[in-house]
């Protein structure tokens, strides 16, 4: 899919949030038309586990506590927060995607493989777009802060995923705030419980830079073009997580994709939905049911991965698990 919806979906969902006050409260899912909605709600339906963030899966040696999370602050993750509290305290280990360590040593990766994210040779971004597309870029730019000249030697899936963080939360992630799955990580540690991630980064990220350089630049093309109101989609994002309708926001992305006119939209969606979304999930089912064996756990994830027959919920219930709702 394309990277910047995706990045949006698995950053905020675990993939962005923001507050609200920042970005707004307006939900373009409530825009759609008629025939929109049902077909939304045909996709919703497909999948087992649609909706809700928290989750207790229990048999008789194990109590798993499933949090779907978000990565970046709003105000109303705090009764979250407090709903999982006690969990963590009793915890024997809390599952992440990643810890914070492993996410500040992506800076390291850019210093020491420079090629994974940035042209090293040959024709830069403002050679291989379009007037009109490197313009875009930098007016997008412009509104994060950042020189367009900074971006030229970019490529171009690292160049989406900078264009996924929308203007409007930007100050507080530079502020230092921090998202549901950094506060529990942060209590988890205060109670000296054990942390187990789940992905490999630099692995991830190999994986984002994969693609070749053509289908990398059909991907920005198509980011650019799903861009021009990228507060309505975060707040749409936001406000649907609090709603709990977590399948609904992914399925959201892909008829907006559909939608888009590109020729290979669909395909870069399916594409990505796969790897990003469905491949981590199925490397991910055998590594929880060995760290959750026996275990009282918490399991704080992206919440784009908790549903689905390829979800972590199912992947539980693969595992004996009986899930029920909080």
């Amino acid at each position: 899919m394309l990277r910047t919806f995706l990045t949006v979906s698995l950053l905020f969902l675990g993939t962005l949030a923001a507050h609200a006050q920042s970005c707004g409260t307006r939900d373009l899912i409530s825009e759609l038309s008629a025939t929109q909605r049902q077909e939304l709600d045909k996709l919703v339906a497909a999948h087992p586990f649609p909706d809700g963030i928290m989750f207790d899966a229990t048999k008789s040696d194990s109590k798993v506590t499933v949090v779907g999370t978000i990565h970046v602050p709003d105000p109303r993750l705090a009764p979250i927060v407090d709903r999982v509290r006690d969990d963590l305290a009793k915890a024997d280990v809390v599952i992440l995607e990643a810890t914070t360590e492993d996410q500040a040593n992506l800076q390291a990766l850019a210093t020491t493989r420079p090629e994974v994210f940035f042209l090293t040779e040959g024709p830069t971004l403002i050679d291989l777009l379009t007037e009109e597309e490197w313009a875009a870029v930098t007016e997008r730019l412009k509104a994060l802060g950042l020189p367009s000249f900074f971006a030229a030697k970019f490529k171009p899936w690292y160049l989406s995923l900078t264009l996924a963080i929308p203007p409007c939360i930007l100050s507080d992630i530079l502020s230092g705030a921090k998202g549901l799955d950094a506060q529990l990580e942060g209590i988890a540690k205060s109670e000296n419980v054990p942390i187990a991630t789940l992905d490999d980064i630099e692995s991830l990220i190999e994986i984002m830079a994969g693609d070749p350089l053509d289908v990398q630049l059909d991907a920005l093309r198509l980011a650019l073009q799903m861009q021009s109101d990228s507060d309505a989609m975060t707040s749409t994002l936001i406000e649907r997580y609090f709603k709990g309708k977590i399948r609904e926001t992914w399925e959201f992305g892909r008829i907006v994709i559909a939608e888009s006119g590109m020729p290979n939209a669909k395909e870069l969606f399916d594409e990505m939905n796969d790897v990003l979304l469905v491949g981590r999930n199925r490397a991910w089912e055998p590594k929880i049911a060995q760290l959750v064996d026996g275990k009282d756990a918490v399991l704080a994830v992206g919440a784009a991965h908790l549903s689905g027959e390829d979800g972590v919920l199912r992947a539980l219930e693969r595992a004996g698990y009986t899930i029920t709702s909080r």
